[in-house]
């Protein structure tokens, strides 16, 4: 039986933006009451926050030369941190701490058992998967755009300035 087709109405894009948009509790420790709100689905906004968030913490961490990021096992270890903090109520208490705590928090995540948990018990992995998934494209864009713009510096530094000519296969990539 062929399915009926419907049109798209705005009352369809916000109840699915309400969707995306409701909380659920997770219990933490049924025992003592303990439980956190969090998001079961990731909205593509609250994700683009979390990658503006990594970069400004990678900016800060390379500007301040803090001890963090010495590897890509912290770095990843970071990234799964904050797809804690951005989907659940962590966000808004880290909200204005620095960046130090937000790594003390992490680690003390790490150290009472609590982020293994939200990963694997909270959090599906395909939501998860595509929080990585939507970093790598825009890191690999990013590596693009680098790669033009020092082909690009290069071109000028040897090319007379008065007559630049950019190369086609430059531009269209």
């Amino acid at each position: 039986m062929a399915k009926r087709e419907t049109k798209l109405t705005l009352a369809d894009i916000q109840q699915n933006a309400d969707e995306l948009n409701k909380k659920q509790k997770f219990h933490i420790d049924k025992d003592q009451g303990k439980f956190i709100y969090y998001y079961p689905k990731f909205s593509k906004r609250k994700v683009t926050i979390l990658i503006n968030d990594l970069a400004s913490t990678i900016d800060y961490v390379q500007q301040n030369n803090l001890d963090f990021f010495k590897n890509d096992h912290e770095l990843q270890h970071y990234v799964l941190f904050l797809v804690i903090k951005h989907f659940t109520d962590l966000k808004s208490e880290l909200k204005d701490k620095p960046i130090e705590s937000h790594f003390a928090t992490m680690n003390n995540l790490v150290e009472i058992g609590w982020y293994d948990l939200f990963l694997t018990e909270m959090f599906t992995m395909q939501e998860i998967s595509n929080v990585l998934e939507e970093i790598s494209k825009r890191l690999n864009l990013s590596m693009q755009f680098l790669e033009l713009e020092k082909e690009l510096i290069h071109k000028i530094e040897s090319t007379d300035k008065d007559k630049l000519v950019i190369e086609p296969s430059l531009i269209n990539r």
